[in-house]
């Protein structure tokens, strides 16, 4: 429709515009002649009237005498139709107009008239010369037909040519409806979109194809939670649910009650398996989201976020009487607090959890680094890279306390900020873990970045290496760094049984 609105437009523009060409060559021509025939004009000495010569271009024409009317017996042999003649033309006779020009119809013909006054006698007099507008007629008529075959021709041809390309475009479109329709009928999302080219149409092909691979990571992910879930669900439940049916047959019969040391051992089992269940609940719950966070990302002292964690680990350490030092230079990050305060706080919580009781666990951030340090059994060499893995558990550890989950939703939370997260062994035989998140761009016109700049500045150091304080000196506080990370052996350790 758009095409054939076109070609109509510029059809009607260029047979207007071909008329009024022709038309104006026409008169033009038109009033040349009648001009020059009106020269040639002479008068008859002899007396009988006025004798008429003129030249007539083989036009049809008509002599009007100075009272404008037609002179009867100066009709020349030439004219063979009788010409109209109307007031503008007895103004031209009588010298009051330079011409007039119009069009006429005659016996149904349709003629171009001019009327020009004639040069002699000076009396006055004009001529008339009419022209058919047949020719021009004809002329405008075959190009209306022309113009209009090619326009239907064009807008036809057109159509076609355009419903090939448009399909031919939109194949990959069809090949990309078709692979979706595919991935909903049969839950597939390793069926690809076939991707050819380098358009959008392309663009779009390789964006669904990135959408489909991390929808089946996701769905791999779930899968695999859901698997290691039902596998770590299952144990505790099993446990709690035989400690429940023991108690109650034994309050179901009265002649066989256990005794109150069991039966308080029984209720305090059942408890602690709860609040294991409980735990591992809550951490699959953050586990299982699997979704862009919705806390937005602001600029965030990494000091403050070490400290709020170490104070709320503090509060859970008294009962082992765990002492935590933190040495903490401002680190300006970007990254959503919450998720930074969860993660530093099960960094501490795994700490606090391995180590013995009146020891000390240390914490230290500097340079977008934090590094937690522990007296605790330390981590195997060749578990250190497993440690961060969803319900990963090392044989001696499995007799604690815990999901497996912690430093999983630590690896998680660092992996969401772009930085990395690693298991070390310390000089005291503990486990040190290291967290490294990217530094923020500081903005020296921010008074807080400045700050920052200015701790950065004044506490620059590489490694993590705290001294033991001597026997009376006091466990918090800024520890002195020794000269490699790790910490001075307290006593006699045994080999690093994991976590």
């Amino acid at each position: 429709m758009a095409v054939a609105a076109a070609v109509a437009v510029v059809a009607g523009v260029s047979l207007g515009a071909t008329s009024i060409v022709l038309n104006q060559a026409i008169d033009d021509q038109l009033i040349e002649q009648a001009e020059a025939s009106a020269d040639t004009i002479q008068t008859n000495s002899l007396g009988l009237g006025l004798g008429l010569q003129a030249f007539s271009f083989g036009l049809e024409g008509q002599f009007l005498g100075a009272s404008g009317n037609p002179l009867e017996n100066a009709v020349s042999s030439w004219n063979s139709v009788r010409i109209p003649v109307d007031p503008a033309d007895a103004e031209v006779a009588r010298r009051q107009r330079a011409q007039n020009l119009r069009t006429v119809t005659i016996d149904g013909q349709s003629y171009r008239l001019v009327t020009v006054p004639l040069q002699r006698p000076a009396s006055g007099g004009a001529l008339q010369l009419a022209r058919p507008t047949t020719d021009v007629d004809r002329t405008l008529r075959d190009l209306g037909l022309v113009l209009l075959v090619v326009g239907v021709a064009g807008v036809v041809g057109s159509a076609l040519a355009g419903r090939i390309v448009a399909r031919a475009a939109l194949k990959p479109v069809d090949a990309a409806a078709a692979a979706a329709e595919e991935v909903a009928r049969t839950q597939d999302l390793s069926a690809l979109i076939p991707v050819t080219g380098s358009d959008e149409i392309t663009r779009l092909a390789e964006s669904l194809n990135s959408m489909l691979r991390a929808l089946e990571a996701s769905r791999a992910r779930q899968r695999q939670l859901v698997d290691d879930a039902s596998h770590e669900l299952r144990t505790p439940l099993t446990s709690l649910r035989t400690n429940i049916e023991l108690l109650l047959r034994a309050e179901a019969n009265p002649h066989r009650a256990l005794p109150a040391a069991d039966r308080a051992a029984l209720l305090r089992d059942v408890d602690a398996q709860m609040r294991e269940l409980s735990g591992l609940v809550s951490e699959l719950v953050e586990l299982a989201r699997d979704e862009v966070p919705t806390e937005e990302v602001e600029r965030l002292d990494l000091a403050e976020i070490v400290a709020a964690a170490a104070e709320r680990v503090r509060r859970r350490a008294t009962g082992k009487d765990i002492q935590i030092e933190v040495d903490a230079v401002s680190s300006p990050v970007d990254g959503r607090a919450n998720m930074l305060e969860r993660a530093v706080t099960n960094l501490l919580d795994n700490a606090v959890k391995f180590s013995p009781p009146a020891s000390v666990v240390r914490v230290r951030t500097r340079d977008g680094e934090v590094i937690v340090a522990d007296d605790g059994p330390g981590i195997a060499p060749q578990e250190r890279s497993q440690v961060f893995d969803r319900f990963y558990r090392a044989t001696s550890a499995r007799g604690l306390p815990g999901s497996g989950l912690g430093l999983a939703i630590v690896a998680d939370a660092v992996q969401t900020h772009g930085g990395t997260v690693t298991a070390e062994g310390s000089l005291s035989g503990g486990a040190l873990l290291r967290m490294r998140l990217p530094l923020a761009t500081p903005d020296p016109s921010d008074p807080r970045d400045a700050l920052m700049l200015a701790g950065g500045a004044a506490g620059l150091d590489a490694d993590l290496a705290w001294r033991r304080p001597a026997d009376g000196a006091p466990t918090t506080g800024s520890p002195a760094p020794a000269p490699a990370d790790g910490v001075s052996p307290a006593g006699p350790r045994g080999e690093n049984p994991g976590v």
